[in-house]
């Protein structure tokens, strides 16, 4: 069985500690950048099964960033989630307006992101 690849994106080191750790520790290959710019370098030679990204983060923010991602041919497929601690309807409608798969509140419970994942992959 394949690992799945896991890109996640955030300007906080921290967060993408213990995200890394977490589905690492349940069995996941997490791929971690501190940039949209980095994402979009790291998938000029790798494509994820899926991103995570965080939507406030400078100088290109998560929508910008899922945007930037569904213009790549080889990429505008792959699941995208939001994981972000801005708790803010407009924010969670504009993602859906987008087209993002999901939208995850900051702090969160990592077996229910796990469940989101897994459906998103279609492994549920």
């Amino acid at each position: 069985m394949k690992q799945t690849k896991i890109l996640y994106v955030d300007d906080e080191q921290s967060a993408l500690d213990v995200l890394k750790m977490g589905l690492g520790d349940k069995g996941y290959n997490v791929q971690t950048c501190l940039s949209g710019q980095d994402a979009l370098e790291y998938m000029k030679n790798t494509i994820p099964d899926l991103i995570i990204a965080d939507l406030r983060m400078q100088p290109m923010n998560g929508f910008e960033l899922f945007q930037n991602v569904k213009k790549l041919k080889n990429a505008a497929a792959v699941p995208f989630l939001f994981l972000t601690a801005v708790d803010d309807y407009l924010a969670q409608k504009y993602g859906q307006t987008l087209g993002v798969d999901a939208y995850v509140v900051k702090p969160y419970n990592l077996d229910n992101l796990e469940a989101i994942i897994r459906r998103k992959l279609g492994e549920e």
